[in-house]
């Protein structure tokens, strides 16, 4: 198995990514080749794909497809035999642990499931060669240890290329590891190796008492550890480094400590070998020299340490300003922190402007850089308009019918018989024989025949109807002895004109035999002009152009404003519009300035569409002004769609068909037409529909008296004022459409508001009460610690408004969250907890606890089932605006908007949190630097990593520093070197007085960063404590990892042996792990030193071929773990 972490944080997109990307086919190399299985990935791509697997680093499933659905697909697309499929796909489901969820929708899984069926994809058809992009992502430690197991087991066989930020998932997997930088690979080799090659060797952490004489123990450790090295001594702690080569002498060392503990003021101690972590660090240090490694790879426990020192001295804070590089000062003249907490934010007017103002900017951005949208806002409509004018020129009118010129050729090809009759004379013979002269010119054949009845009856006979329809005309000639000849024109009855035709023949022959050759006669069939009585009737039935031309602009417009709710949706699809909302805009800002950013985008169409009106010159719209109605009849659309096109084309057809005399449902039309008002794209449609209708009535009935007469016998009604609110003034529609304006608006700021939801929690109260309520209180609590029934008594019993102003901005009172939908799930039971100023309280829990449930309902993203919550003073079920301006807020997956850039984001934010605007650039500038996001901060955020995302959305979160700032996972998805940044900044701003709430699936983060923590179960606190606290009281004694070097050939003899070797050493040792020769054991005596590990350990080093070995005490992910027997799906 191939580990290959990565320096994420070096470029804007994360190589490895890029790597594996290349290897799959995805993206080209730009040069060079890589080979699979000996074949060409540039080449026999095709050939690869049959034994390759991939788990990309996102998911990529089909949301509406089983978790068996989805392997059946993926082994039938790698060609696996069919036979062997279904065992495959239930082998694979049982491996994954996934068989309870064998039936279940993709997008009903939780992140964690999505991940494992995503391996299982890249692994299932027995695929050689594997790729798994940060398979772990999103796990909770539970999850990641199976994993583990589930990749160790299946990579027999294979090839297995994984990358990953878990440098403890790197060290334990790796067979080889890579590590690459700024695009290159900077070094690799086993796990031992690189620790070897790049390691300090031990990290001793001393915990100083107050009368600690850090220079007597330096000197004690010289004595012992000549090569020792003074690391670091910063708050409470006191760090050295060890030579791994003067392991043996370790003993002694900690032997004397143990002795003068007392008399040197030391608190605690303890000592850590090197880990894959700290040489990840110190290659990044090898390739960009301005990386403080010094400053980013302390351990967790000397953050924790730190943190609680209250000793900072000047020169601390100095140094720390020298580091941000901040010169701006507040009007007050102090300086302005890094977060921009300690500025006067803006309030009222000021604010109110300063919020409309980044709101209008960001949808200018979004259409700024998203031409293709421009494009198609200008071109379709302008497309739609030129049809519907064209077919308004062009369509053809009643009193236009044209002359139409009879000719022979009209019919195609046709055979025209020419009879001569027995007793023929010179003259009948000419006449023919000029008759037959004209049919070639007229692509007629003639045929020459003696009987003309008896050939048409044959023919017809033999032909049948293809004969009737090629032949139209014919002639028969006969007597013309003498000066006179018989002539006897025949004609198909089944054709308009074929008589006059036929008749046009005869006369050409007899005007060609009088006057020459070159001699015709032009016959046409004029139409009768209309009447005006007829006229009038064809008023009410004929309105062709008028339904062209509102069909053609309700497509346009429709496809035009439907653009303008692209960023709306996506918006709120990624949550954008709820971390908008949680930094405290104003709906109004966030939905008018939408509203005048439209209005612009669309005027531009409307004015360009107008002067195509003009150009056209169709008089129904251009004639006296009629241009200022047109645009009345546009402008009022632009926020009014709702169904678009198939609301308005549906409509629009209903009510125009039954207008037909015909059908006889015009009463029933004028109904429908009242109540497809609603519909604001009937409405347009019929505004034009209308308009033009009205137009044709003034021209026609206005034009001489007889005309009106007629027009007031057939009840034809017009209105010479085209905004009349009678049929068919367009007055009514008008109207119905600013009514629709004002009620959409309202019932947008009513669903935005919660109203409605206030209104069912009101409604559904009693309901509640007797079904859920019971719910709540008839499930037990789970065993309650006394940690967690004391902080539950001390919070019931205090005044939580008065409390969350003064002591404790975030307090939670028994609240609790049902999920009702299909079966009843408790999701969050009884939460009691206060989280004081200057805290930051880590919320642990697995997949399902109801961590990101509870973070919902305190960000206002769910609603409450029964409890409260106060944030700085307020109700989340009463005040949740003014909650939602005190907070900030990192979701779970990112929310940034791909068309901004990260410096554009933040600006954005801290206009919404009311920075002054003087005082804007100079904080984003501060976080984009603390964050080392400034080198991506002009870039757009779709070029971002997952791991700078990452670090933007907690930066959203930061700036501004509010009260209280909840962290759902802020770290996923980053390096080490990235994180540890994160974590300075969350310790600053925790520094600064804020409350901090941050869900992790790092419990190294966790250690690092909370004051306290508690671990959930099913919705309950199952502990709650500092973590040095919970250690104490639900861990005991030490963790021991060892790596042996295991003979294959020799059946594991020398592990076998050192495991019966620690089990009887120390008794009641727990085998916890054991991988490829690496073993993991929990020593559970109490009364065991570090001395006496060390000694043992060193004295069976070369007995038992101990390549490695780790002693640490235990680690906060036992005690996390610990708790796994407790967790199940759901609580009914």
């Amino acid at each position: 198995m191939f580990e290959g972490p990565d320096h994420g944080s070096a470029g804007a997109m994360e190589r490895k990514t890029t790597t594996l990307s290349m290897l799959t086919g995805l993206f080209p190399p730009s040069s060079g080749r890589a080979y699979i299985n000996g074949y060409d990935i540039c080449q026999d791509m095709a050939l690869i794909r049959h034994s390759l697997g991939l788990c990309p680093q996102h998911d990529v499933l089909f949301d509406n497809l089983t978790v068996r659905e989805h392997l059946l697909f993926y082994a039938q697309l790698k060609g696996y035999s069919q036979e062997k499929i279904p065992a495959e796909v239930d082998r694979i489901i049982r491996i994954l642990n996934l068989e309870d969820k064998r039936h279940s929708h993709s997008k009903t899984l939780s992140g964690g499931m999505k991940r494992k069926l995503s391996i299982g994809i890249g692994l299932i058809g027995d695929s050689k060669v594997v790729m798994l992009d940060e398979p772990t992502s999103g796990m909770d430690p539970s999850a990641r240890r199976a994993t583990w197991d589930l990749l160790q087991g299946e990579k027999r066989g294979r090839t297995i290329l994984l990358t990953t930020h878990f440098m403890d998932e790197a060290d334990l997997l790796g067979d080889r590891i890579a590590i690459m930088a700024g695009g290159e690979l900077q070094c690799c080799g086993s796990p031992l190796f690189l620790k070897n090659k790049y390691g300090a060797g031990y990290h001793m952490v001393i915990v100083k008492d107050a009368l600690c004489n850090v220079s007597e123990i330096t000197r004690l450790v010289h004595m012992y550890v000549p090569n020792a090295t003074l690391e670091s001594s910063a708050g409470a702690e006191l760090s050295y480094i060890l030579p791994k080569e003067s392991t043996n002498r370790f003993e002694l060392l900690f032997a004397e400590l143990e002795m003068n503990r007392e008399e040197l003021g030391i608190a605690s101690y303890g000592a850590s070998v090197t880990t894959m972590e700290e040489v990840f660090l110190r290659v990044g240090k090898l390739v960009d020299s301005s990386l403080d490694i010094q400053a980013i790879q302390l351990p967790a426990l000397q953050y924790q340490h730190e943190r609680r020192s209250h000793d900072w001295t000047l020169d601390d804070a100095s140094s720390y300003s020298a580091m941000t590089d901040v010169t701006d000062f507040t009007d007050s003249g102090t300086l302005i922190s890094e977060d921009c907490s300690n500025i006067k934010l803006n309030t009222g007017a000021r604010l109110y402007m300063q919020q409309f103002y980044a709101m209008f900017l960001k949808r200018a951005l979004y259409s700024w850089r998203n031409w293709k949208v421009i494009v198609a806002q200008f071109l379709v409509p302008l497309v739609f308009t030129v049809l519907a004018l064209v077919v308004a020129k062009t369509f053809p009118g009643r009193h236009d019918s044209p002359q139409l010129r009879l000719a022979l050729g009209r019919y195609g090809p046709t055979t025209v018989p020419v009879a001569l009759e027995p007793g023929k004379g010179p003259l009948a013979i000419a006449l023919a024989q000029v008759y037959s002269s004209q049919l070639a010119a007229q692509k007629a054949q003639d045929v020459s025949i003696s009987d003309f009845t008896e050939y048409v009856l044959t023919k017809t006979e033999e032909e049948g109807g293809a004969f009737n329809e090629r032949c139209v005309v014919g002639a028969s000639f006969c007597g013309g002895t003498g000066k006179f000849a018989e002539v006897t024109a025949y004609f198909n009855n089944q054709g308009y004109h074929t008589a006059a035709t036929a008749l046009m023949m005869v006369d050409n022959t007899l005007f060609k035999m009088l006057a020459g050759p070159n001699a015709s006669i032009m016959t046409g069939n004029m139409p009768m002009p209309r009447n005006v009585s007829e006229s009038a009737q064809s008023q009410l039935t004929e309105g062709q152009t008028g339904f062209a031309i509102a069909i053609n602009l309700m497509y346009g417009m429709a496809s035009l404003s439907s653009t303008f709710a692209l960023l709306l949706v996506t918006e709120r699809s990624i949550k954008s519009k709820h971390v908008q909302q949680v930094s405290g805009v104003y709906l109004s800002n966030f939905w008018f300035s939408a509203l005048l950013w439209d209005l612009v985008n669309f005027f531009l169409p409307c004015v360009l569409m107008l002067v195509v009106f003009r150009a056209f010159a169709v008089k129904a719209f251009v004639a006296d002004n009629h241009l200022l109605p047109v645009l009345h009849c546009r402008l009022p659309y632009t926020r009014l769609t709702i169904f678009n096109i198939i609301s308005g084309t549906a409509t629009f057809l209903t009510v125009t068909i039954m207008t037909i005399p015909e059908l006889k449902l015009q009463d029933l039309s004028r109904i429908l037409d009242k109540v497809f008002l609603l519909f604001p794209n009937y409405c347009l449609g019929m505004s034009f529909s209308q308009f033009y209708q009205n137009y044709q009535f003034i021209t026609f009935c206005t034009s001489n008296p007889m005309a009106t007469g007629f027009c007031r016998f057939l009840n034809i009604t017009y209105q010479e004022n085209y905004f009349s609110m009678s049929e068919p003034g367009v007055g009514r529609f008008l109207v119905a459409l600013s009514l629709q304006g004002v009620v959409f608006i309202t019932l947008l700021f009513i669903i935005e508001m919660q109203c409605v939801k206030t209104l069912c929690r009101f409604l559904t109260h009693l309901a509640r009460r007797r079904k859920q309520l019971p719910l709540i209180g008839d499930v037990a609590l789970l065993p309650e610690d006394r940690d967690v029934a004391e902080e539950r008594k001390r919070v019931l019993e205090c005044q939580p408004i008065v409390e969350s102003m003064v002591g404790s901005p975030l307090i939670l009172q028994d609240l609790s969250k049902v999920y009702s939908s299909g079966e009843t799930v408790l999701a969050v039971d009884r939460l009691s907890l206060a989280v004081g100023k200057g805290e930051c309280f880590g919320l642990l829990g697995f997949n399902g606890a109801g961590k990101t449930t509870t973070f919902k309902m305190l960000t206002g993203d769910e609603t409450v089932t029964s409890g409260d919550a106060y944030i700085d003073g307020y109700s989340i079920l009463r005040d949740v605006k003014k909650v939602q301006q005190r907070i900030g807020y990192c979701p779970q997956f990112d929310a940034v908007l791909d068309h901004m850039t990260g410096r554009e984001t933040l600006c954005m934010y801290a206009r919404l949190r009311g920075i002054p605007e003087k005082y804007v650039s100079g904080c984003v500038e501060n976080v984009l630097r603390s964050l080392l996001l400034d080198p991506h901060a002009d870039k757009l955020c779709r070029s971002y990593s997952g791991g700078n995302k990452r670090k933007l959305s907690a930066a959203v979160a930061l700036i501004g520093g509010p009260p209280v700032i909840f962290l759902d996972e802020p770290s996923t998805g980053m390096d080490p070197v990235a994180r540890r940044l994160l974590w300075d900044a969350v310790t600053r701003t925790r520094e600064s007085g804020k409350a901090i709430i941050i869900t992790s699936h790092s419990m190294e983060e966790c250690e690092a960063l909370c004051t306290r923590l508690a671990v959930m179960v099913n919705g309950q606190f199952k502990c709650l404590g500092s973590p040095q606290h919970l250690k104490s009281k639900f861990g005991s004694g030490y963790t021991l990892l060892a790596k042996v070097r295991v003979d294959k050939e020799v059946e594991d003899s020398d592990l076998q042996l050192f495991k019966d070797f620690i089990e009887s050493t120390f008794p009641g040792s727990l085998l916890a792990d054991e991988h490829q020769g690496m073993v993991h054991y929990h020593l559970t005596d109490k009364t065991l030193t570090w001395a006496q590990v060390f000694g043992t350990l060193e004295a069976a080093k070369e007995k038992y071929n101990i390549d490695d070995y780790a002693v640490s005490q235990i680690s906060l992910e036992q005690v996390f773990l610990s708790f796994a027997q407790f967790q199940h799906c759901s609580r009914k």
